[in-house]
C-alpha cells in the first residue's frame, strides 16, 4: 500500500481580526515588546494583525520569531527574525508556506529520467504541442489551490511531459477512491478532489484536465467504459488527448488502482497511451467535457449551451445522476 496521504487544504482562517482601534493598540504593544525584548503577562497564546503582517504571542508575553511554530490547529507557521509570519513563499531552511502560512507538504514523486516513462515517443509528442496556459477556471477557489500546488511540483526546468507527469503523480500519492462532495461540473469536481483528497473516477478526470489545461495542454475528459481487472467492462470517465490524428488517453484513477496493487509504484501503462495500444482496455462513448465552456456550477442562475434539453438546473445532482443526465442528453 502507498503510504498515508498528506491532503491539501484551503486553510480556513482562523485568526480573529480585532476592531481598527483594538488593532492599532495592539500594533503598538507588539512593536514595543519586538523592539525591546520584554515580556508581557496574557493569559493565553494569541494571533495578531498589524500593517505588516501576523506575529504570534505566546502565553508568556514573548512572540514567535526565528523559526517554525505549530499552532493548536495542528499547523506549522514560520515566523522570520522581526516575528512575523511568512507566507506564499520559500523559507529560509528551503520548505514552502502557502498563502495562509501554512507548511506545505513536500509532493511524493518520481524523478524523471528524461526519457520516455513507458510509451516510447510520448515525450516528443507532448513536448511539441504549442501550450496555451489556461489563466482562470472561473474558480477563484480552485485558481488559487492550483497556485499553490504547482509551486511544489512544477519547476522552471522541467519540459511539458515532466510537467504533466508531475500532476499525474500528485494526483496518484495524494488522492484515494472514494465518494466526495463536489458535483455540479469539472471545476467543482476537481476542486473537491483537491481538497479532499478522496474523489471517483470523473473526480480524478477532471483534476487532471484542469491541472494539464493549467499548463496548457488541451486534455479533456471522455466517458464510457473501462476493462475490469476480474474480466467485463464498467462505466468510466477518464482524459483524452488529441494531437496530429491520434488520441492519448490519461487515466490517474486506475493507474492509481495499479499502483496500489503494486506498493505504490507508479507504472505509467495508462499515461499517454494511444487509443491503438489500450483498444482493448477502453469502449469510448463521447466527450464528457471539452472545457470549451465551463459546466455548471452550483448557484440561483441556470447556463444553457444553445440546446433547450441541456438547460437543466443540475444543483443538488451526485457524481452519479450527473454522469446519467449528461449520457442521457448525448445518446437517450
Amino acid at each position: 500500500m502507498k503510504n498515508q496521504k498528506q491532503r491539501p487544504e484551503m486553510m480556513r482562517t482562523m485568526k480573529t481580526r480585532k476592531s481598527t482601534r483594538g488593532m492599532a493598540a495592539k500594533a503598538l504593544l507588539i512593536s514595543a515588546a519586538l523592539s525591546a525584548g520584554c515580556c508581557m503577562s496574557v493569559f493565553a497564546g494569541q494571533w495578531m494583525q498589524d500593517a505588516n503582517g501576523w506575529v504570534y504571542q505566546n502565553d508568556d508575553g514573548s512572540f514567535q520569531k526565528n523559526g517554525w511554530f505549530t499552532d493548536v490547529d495542528g499547523k506549522m507557521y514560520f515566523f522570520n527574525e522581526f516575528g512575523y509570519m511568512l507566507s506564499n513563499t520559500t523559507t529560509p531552511d528551503g520548505q514552502r508556506v502557502d498563502a495562509d502560512g501554512v507548511y506545505m507538504q513536500p509532493v511524493m514523486s518520481l524523478p524523471s529520467n528524461k526519457g520516455d516513462v513507458y510509451y516510447r515517443g510520448l515525450r516528443r509528442v507532448v513536448d511539441s504541442i504549442p501550450l496555451y496556459p489556461q489563466e482562470t477556471t472561473g474558480h477563484p477557489e480552485l485558481d488559487a489551490l492550483l497556485d499553490q500546488i504547482f509551486a511544489q511540483i512544477i519547476t522552471p526546468d522541467m519540459d511539458t511531459h515532466d510537467k504533466l507527469k508531475a500532476c499525474y503523480d500528485y494526483l496518484i500519492v495524494h488522492t484515494d477512491y472514494a465518494q466526495n462532495s463536489g458535483f455540479g461540473g469539472s471545476y467543482n469536481m476537481a476542486y473537491a478532489l483537491l481538497t479532499e483528497g478522496v474523489g471517483v473516477c470523473d473526480d480524478y478526470s477532471a483534476a487532471f484536465s484542469v491541472m494539464a489545461r493549467k499548463i496548457g495542454v488541451p486534455m479533456y475528459t471522455a466517458m464510457g467504459s473501462t476493462h475490469r481487472s476480474g474480466g467485463g467492462f464498467t462505466g468510466h470517465a477518464w482524459c483524452q488527448l488529441d494531437w496530429g490524428g491520434v488520441t492519448y488517453i490519461f487515466d490517474p484513477q486506475v493507474e492509481d488502482n495499479i499502483a496500489k496493487s503494486r506498493g505504490g509504484a507508479i507504472m505509467y501503462i495508462r499515461f499517454g497511451g494511444t487509443t491503438a495500444q489500450l483498444a482493448d482496455k477502453y469502449i469510448f462513448s463521447g466527450v464528457f467535457d471539452n472545457f470549451s465552456a465551463p459546466m455548471k456550477k452550483p448557484s440561483s442562475q441556470t447556463e444553457s449551451s444553445g440546446n433547450d434539453s441541456w438547460d437543466v438546473d443540475t444543483d443538488g445532482m451526485t457524481d452519479d445522476e450527473l454522469m446519467d443526465w449528461i449520457w442521457d442528453r448525448l445518446f437517450g
